[in-house]
């Protein structure tokens, strides 16, 4: 009965109909596989970033440029497939929190409370970047110590992180600084005096410094150099932070005879003022420090012609000057250049936010996890060479910068504007000896 009914001629047909229909399906599997496989693993990827965390202080060019640098390397970083964790590569994907750190006004618990959210909403595996204020830099670190999420800093400068740092090492092993602390170009500054002095037999010095952490560090470092070197201290005035007016410390300088004014400042609405008042009354010093707008590579156009003859700092090389002697740095800012338009306008850490997030991935790779205590094991050995030289930690998560050999250290510049054989304003690296590429020149009206 079953074997005749199998093969009545109706039943013959709806088997080849049947089997037509699996045939088709069969044959679909392959293209729906095909056609599905990319978004699959996009959506596989994208469901299982490396997250890195950049809290800051996007009102501050420091911030800015630096989630920008950040942002480069990252882009290459996964451009080449992402970062190796054990056997699986993985995308890095930012995300960011406006601390509101560097805006005059904003206290460091607020800025703090824009931090802990960052870390607990988002959950960073890691943080780049940091606090720019350095006080917030300090109140940070027992959060960051708290939720064990390793942090690799490069804006603030204040020593005062090691200081707190040797207090506790377990507990604070989480944070590094990538960057220079104030410590650093300070040392640059004090042996670019002591070349004015032995060249041009200045002498007299005049302190204005911002009434911040870091900067009376830079500050404090200059003075204790000039007394123990033979200079004249004038004065040593600081300005709180929301300052607007420096023509009484100005008047000082001028009255007192002073041959160089040392100016430490970094708040850009203070520091543009500053700039314009001392153009303007024709101080017969000449200035040296860090002043944002003049260090800038747009100072021609936002202070003007007045910017001939400043000395200013860079740290670390490659945040805003490619040097011809130093490669990776002309690299990097034309990276920086194709990709925003225009070279960064703060000339500091600019090439540390980058060199940062490298330093992470390969920590990571290295790591072969995302645990945070294996993350700090290999972060600790870090031995990488980016665009500032070699960035390697000391005891205390420091990066090691000297002004000598960018094979051995991370490396900073000092530089001057002067102007070209076409008469146009140029920023020309004086010091140290192995990255200039010209002499320091005397402002005319002092000789």
């Amino acid at each position: 009965m079953t074997k005749a009914n199998i093969n009545k001629p109706e039943n013959k047909k709806e088997d080849r109909s049947e089997r037509r229909l699996l045939g088709v399906a069969l044959a679909l599997v392959p293209m729906i596989a095909f056609l599905s496989a990319p978004c699959m693993s996009k959506a596989y990827a994208a469901s299982k970033p490396i997250i890195i965390g950049v809290p800051t202080s996007l009102y501050t060019s420091f911030g800015k440029e630096g989630l920008k640098a950040a942002k480069i390397a990252v882009e290459e970083i996964n451009a080449n497939g992402g970062v190796l964790v054990g056997k699986e590569k993985r995308p890095i994907k930012i995300v960011v929190s406006d601390t509101r750190g560097g805006e005059p006004g904003t206290s460091v618990k607020d800025a703090l409370t824009a931090y802990e959210k960052l870390i607990t909403k988002e959950k960073p595996h890691a943080i780049v970047v940091g606090a720019f204020r350095s006080e917030v830099l300090i109140a940070s670190m027992d959060l960051v110590a708290q939720y064990k999420v390793p942090q690799l800093g490069t804006i603030a400068q204040v020593p005062k992180f090691q200081v707190q740092f040797k207090t506790n090492p377990a507990k604070y092993k989480y944070l590094f600084r990538v960057t220079t602390d104030a410590l650093v170009p300070a040392s640059y500054i004090s042996n670019t005096l002591d070349k004015l002095k032995a060249d041009f037999g200045l002498n007299k010095i005049h302190f204005i410094y911002q009434d911040a952490l870091w900067a009376k560090a830079f500050a404090g470092v200059i003075k204790k150099h000039c007394a123990a070197t033979g200079w004249a201290e004038i004065g040593f005035e600081p300005y709180a932070a929301d300052a607007d007016d420096f023509s009484a410390a100005l008047s000082n300088a001028k009255q007192g005879g002073a041959q160089v004014i040392a100016m430490v400042w970094d708040v850009p609405r203070g520091a543009r003022v500053f700039a314009k008042q001392y153009a303007a009354m024709r101080v017969p010093a000449v200035l040296i420090g860090f002043i944002p707008p003049i260090a800038s590579p747009t100072a021609v156009k936002t202070v003007g012609p007045e910017v001939e003859y400043t000395l200013s700092v860079e740290f670390p090389a490659g945040a805003s000057l490619p040097l011809k002697k130093l490669p990776k740095t002309v690299a990097f800012l034309n990276k920086f250049k194709k990709k925003y338009g225009t070279l960064p306008e703060a000339a500091a850490m600019n090439s540390s936010a980058y060199d940062a997030v490298y330093i992470l991935a390969e920590a990571i790779e290295k790591a072969g996890s995302l645990d945070p205590d294996q993350l700090v094991a290999a972060l600790e050995k870090t031995d990488y060479k980016g665009v500032s030289g070699r960035i390697r930690f000391n005891e205390n998560h420091i990066a090691v910068f000297g002004e000598h050999d960018p094979n051995e250290t991370g490396v900073s510049v000092v530089f001057q504007w002067q102007k070209n054989k076409a008469g146009s304003l140029q920023r020309v690296p004086v010091y140290p000896e192995f990255l200039s590429e010209g002499k320091i020149l005397l402002p005319p009206w002092m000789k």
